[in-house]
């Protein structure tokens, strides 16, 4: 729980931190614009309200002017072939599988698996795009571009400011939507199984069993958030700050985390923790142990790994390979959602990158 307006303070600073600088979708900006009167009005409410705590925010590159001239095709159908040839970088001659060039308009949202990657088609059409063939799917049509979003083989859910939205993956189902639910906070958000998990940077874990359950919070996860289900984390509001434990909400099992001497700013998954020390970047095992030095990265590895990889912003750092991977965007410019890293391409794609699809690490 939120235990006084500095806290909530923190959170919304943390999670402003965590987010990265690209434009407002078109809609959102709008969106947002209009409801910064009303929450200025609503704020000291807001921190007496907040006994969950939680905020979304959503980022969304600024889509430029399309440059191929094509129709729009019917969902379902091949897209249009981009011809231009697009320069091999060094994250495509690593990992060459997981790099594919899709649609400008679409803008990725998260990894379903190795080919499959679901994105938000302007202003609120949620779709699977499948690089094998090329083809889109549409999930969902919204009233409004959804918060954060999560997906598996089976369904795709988000958090909105106030209620938890789900739908089948397959499509062709009206979205359902549960609530009430003080979402503003949300940052992480996980489909496993016949649930949806999600937490903020306060506040717990909380679970919606699907089709229709009931929203709840998971027993023992107070004080913690979400990493990877079932692991959930005490990571602290300060950025500076290190998380001492990791907790699995399924058995109660706790393991704790132990920092590298001279150590600050530890962002753990299940098995791997990136830090600084003396301003370089730092890599560890949980409990303190394999610890490597990155210099030249300074303070830019700062999340939570998605399967042992850590995006850090020059590239993508393969913890288990001990192997730092460049992206090399045209630009400089780059975005990030779960599994998922995509930059504008050269003839105007987007170039995208899906950790789902590069294998694990030997």
């Amino acid at each position: 729980m939120v235990r006084s307006e500095e806290e909530l303070a923190r959170a919304i600073r943390t999670i402003g931190e965590r987010a990265e600088p690209v434009d407002l979708l078109a809609g959102v900006a709008d969106r947002r614009r209009r409801r910064r009167g009303r929450r200025a009005r609503g704020v000291l409410a807001a921190v007496c309200a907040v006994v969950l705590g939680w905020v979304a925010v959503v980022l969304w590159p600024s889509p430029t002017a399309p440059v191929i001239s094509t129709p729009e095709p019917v969902i379902g159908t091949p897209e249009p072939v981009i011809r231009t040839p697009e320069p091999v970088t060094a994250v495509e001659r690593r990992w060459p599988q997981a790099v594919f060039t899709m649609p400008e308009r679409y803008r990725p949202l998260a990894a379903i698996d190795a080919t499959r990657v679901l994105v938000l088609a302007a202003p609120a059409t949620i779709e699977v795009y499948d690089s094998a063939t090329g083809r889109a799917s549409l999930v969902a049509t919204l009233s409004e571009p959804p918060g954060r979003v999560a997906a598996d083989g089976e369904w795709v859910a988000w958090v909105g400011e106030r209620e938890v939205g789900f739908v089948p993956l397959r499509g062709g189902a009206k979205p359902v939507r549960q609530g009430p639910v003080e979402g503003e906070f949300v940052d992480r958000i996980q489909v496993v199984g016949d649930q949806v998990v999600w937490s903020a940077p306060v506040g717990g874990v909380w679970r919606l069993d699907l089709p229709a359950g009931m929203i709840e919070q998971i027993a023992g996860s107070d004080g913690l958030q979400l990493v990877s289900w079932p692991w959930a984390i005490d990571e602290p509001l300060d950025l500076r700050g290190n998380p001492t434990r990791l907790v699995n909400l399924a058995t109660g099992r706790t393991v704790p985390i132990k920092a590298a001497r001279g150590v600050e700013g530890l962002r753990c998954g299940p098995t791997w923790c990136s830090g600084v020390r003396d301003g370089d970047a730092v890599l560890q095992r949980t409990d303190g142990s394999r610890l490597r030095v990155r210099r030249g990265l300074s303070e830019q590895v700062g999340s939570a790994p998605f399967r042992d990889r850590f995006f850090v912003g020059l590239g993508v750092y393969d913890a288990q390979a001990d192997e730092l991977v460049p992206i090399e965007p045209p630009d400089g410019e780059w975005s990030e959602a779960p599994g998922v890293i995509s930059w504008k391409a050269r003839d105007g794609g987007v170039r995208v990158l899906n950790l789902a699809a590069v294998p694990p690490a030997r």
